[in-house]
């Protein structure tokens, strides 16, 4: 998994793209314990369910996305600009929930590109740090990628599509250089977009991609979903997603971190994944009820008709930092159980 819960007492979930900083509840005094507090509780519940591969829950982030906006140069986030939201930000079928709405108003401000984008230093290497303290397990850090970070801004500068991801790309490789230096296990970039942005993707999706990992030798996944469940209610498989997953089996990365799930994906899906590793999303996260052991056993054994057991990767379907507690720790335990019961198996 990427994200985990993230406690009401924390954060306000409907502000997580504000960029004022409202999406935190505690006082400026003690945010810093406060997000420490939950990222250990998301490190102990994980270690608790059983993962094999912990991260800190993304406890110290607020957006996975802007989050690494405050790392670049060249970035003005005081006078963002009001700019349509995406396909991936709103959903066909949108909640009456106020703060559903409250949310996607948030996802239409963009902050200006106005110079030149420049690494200004790493944002997620203490959050590294902090959880290597904690856990004796490996240890992954995911990073956004730069066709889903480009979808954060509004670019006012270059003036140019392709050099605005490029310059991206660069600019992000230099934070996962960085996150590589500092020990992690296993790096995740998360592009949504790519599914968003598929003409986008088809264009310039490798490219980018290539120069993102240019110099990291630690095994790379990229996550690619439809987004995320607290707004997309409904999902129905996507024409577009095997094309998405074929470009993705190109690039120069380890593994594909797919929606499975929620969709309802079959395994001929898998097949176009080529000969990468496959983290198999297995968690329905719109689902208020716990997958059973037993229903996520037959999802993995049908998926290994297709995909080998040494690159098949249990996981969730996205990020899961809008859950309950209960019922996330109850989701990742189940996912382990039904491991479990296919590893008896073999």
């Amino acid at each position: 998994m990427g994200s985990y819960t993230k406690p009401h007492w924390l954060a306000r979930h409907q502000r997580m793209r504000a960029l004022d900083g409202s999406w935190w509840r505690p006082e400026r005094d003690v945010l810093a314990e406060a997000k420490r507090d939950a990222a250990l509780l998301s490190i102990y519940e994980q270690e608790k369910a059983g993962l094999d591969l912990i991260t800190d829950g993304e406890a110290q982030r607020a957006a996975y996305d802007r989050h690494f906006l405050t790392s670049l140069g060249g970035i003005d986030t005081t006078t963002p600009v009001l700019k349509a939201a995406s396909s991936i930000e709103i959903s066909s079928k949108r909640s009456a929930l106020p703060e559903i709405e409250e949310y996607l108003s948030y996802s239409q401000l963009k902050p200006r590109v106005i110079s030149e984008i420049k690494w200004t230093g790493s944002v997620t290497v203490d959050e590294l740090h902090f959880a290597k303290l904690h856990t004796m397990r490996p240890v992954k850090v995911t990073v956004v990628g730069p066709l889903t970070l480009a979808n954060q801004v509004s670019d006012h500068f270059y003036n140019d599509e392709e050099t605005l991801l490029l310059e991206l790309a660069r600019a992000l490789n230099l934070e996962m250089k960085a996150l590589q230096a500092a020990g992690a296990d296993l790096l995740q970039v998360d592009e949504p977009h790519f599914h968003a942005r598929l003409t986008t993707a088809r264009k310039y999706g490798k490219k980018a991609l290539e120069v993102l990992v240019e110099g990291i030798s630690v095994p790379v996944t990229t996550h690619v979903c439809y987004g995320y469940a607290l707004v997309h209610q409904e999902k129905t498989k996507s024409p577009t997603y095997p094309e998405v997953l074929e470009i993705l089996s190109e690039c120069p990365t380890t593994a594909i971190s797919l929606e499975y799930e929620q969709p309802k994906h079959d395994p001929a899906l898998l097949r176009y994944c080529g000969q990468k590793h496959v983290v198999l999303g297995l968690l329905d996260l719109a689902r208020k009820d716990v997958e059973t052991p037993e229903h996520i056993a037959r999802r993995i054994s049908d998926a290994l008709e297709i995909v080998p057991v040494e690159r098949l990767h249990p996981s969730s379907d996205c990020g899961m930092w809008f859950l309950p507690r209960a019922l996330a720790f109850g989701k990742i335990r189940s996912l382990v159980n039904g491991t479990e019961i296919i590893k008896a198996s073999l």
